[in-house]
């Protein structure tokens, strides 16, 4: 287990629960919380699936949904929007939400939390340039998604619960 110091006073503190850590010095209450993330499934007018390629550590390789760590000041749709424009070089702003799943993502050595927000779009029909941290992009139809090389579990189960959407009948 990580030794977790006061944020406020340096000193050692005790855990209590899943998430509290109290300052043995100061009485400082620190909470663990989720690292908030988001990804979006973006969709061609072939109802295919773009899925990214990583091309860094964590799981440099595998498959991946563009998106990532939401920034200071932003919602969830802006970090989408810019992760978007960084990983992919287009534009999307017709979010709509799909599901959130939490996930631990293992960064040279350390586990961290995170809280991923799944959207789901249509790609405008403009030229797709991989770049930031995307090795390569590939589109896949929804009855081949390789799911045993899918980078996240809150990837994989974001996209599960919406090719699952898509079969139910909606509700009036």
């Amino acid at each position: 287990m990580k030794k977790i110091y006061c944020i406020k006073c340096g000193d050692s503190t005790k855990k209590i629960g899943k998430s509290l850590f109290i300052c043995l010095r100061c009485d400082f209450h620190y909470y663990e919380n989720p690292r908030p993330t988001n990804a979006v499934i973006l969709e061609n007018k072939n109802g295919e699936i773009l899925l990214v390629n990583r091309a860094h550590p964590p799981k440099k390789g595998w498959w991946d949904l563009p998106g990532g760590f939401i920034g200071f000041n932003e919602s969830f749709e802006e970090g989408a929007r810019r992760e978007i424009k960084e990983e992919l070089g287009i534009s999307v702003s017709n979010f709509r939400y799909v599901n959130s799943h939490y996930n631990l993502y293992l960064y040279k050595g350390l586990y961290y939390h995170t809280l991923c927000v799944n959207f789901a779009a249509k790609l405008p029909h403009k030229k797709i340039i991989p770049r930031d941290d995307v090795a390569s992009i590939r589109f896949f139809s929804k009855d081949n998604i390789p799911f045993k090389k899918i980078a996240f579990a809150a990837v994989k189960k974001g996209l599960e619960g919406y090719l699952l959407s898509l079969h139910q009948p909606k509700r009036p």
